[in-house]
């Protein structure tokens, strides 16, 4: 497991893959970590569910943040993101209220297992917008 090489000591360099929205496919080994690296910061739905394999990943956390900002606008961000990959209006409405929705739904519960519960709805990013594309 990716997280578990990370924290294990002297592995060398760990290669990470990256996920690439504008071809929604993860390329391997595209990020190198090397031992130099004391920060590492993941994202992903699944790392606080309780089941298998997803299970594992908490205990390999020191720290994790869960971002819950109002349905309202997570729906808004999401259609926003799937636009601005090439999705059409309809597209990216049938994405956000389909497997998004399923995910948002399957994940909300688990925000009782993170340190810290953060709500981007009202943080002073107007230029940027959309913050969900990451």
């Amino acid at each position: 497991m990716l997280l578990r090489r990370l924290r294990t000591p002297d592995t060398g360099t760990v290669y990470a893959p990256e996920f690439r929205r504008a071809i929604e496919e993860p390329i391997a080994g595209a990020v190198a970590v090397p031992p130099s690296v004391t920060l590492v910061v993941t994202e992903g739905n699944y790392l606080l569910l309780d089941t298998e394999p997803w299970s594992a990943i908490r205990g390999l956390l020191d720290e994790v943040w869960f971002l819950a900002p109002d349905e309202h606008s997570r729906r808004v961000w999401l259609t926003a993101r799937h636009r601005r990959y090439g999705r059409t209006a309809e597209q990216a409405a049938a994405r956000t209220a389909g497997s998004d929705e399923r995910n948002a739904r399957l994940v909300a519960p688990t925000s009782s297992h993170a340190d810290l519960l953060l709500d981007p709805t009202h943080w002073p990013l107007p230029q940027y917008g959309d913050i969900s594309g990451f």
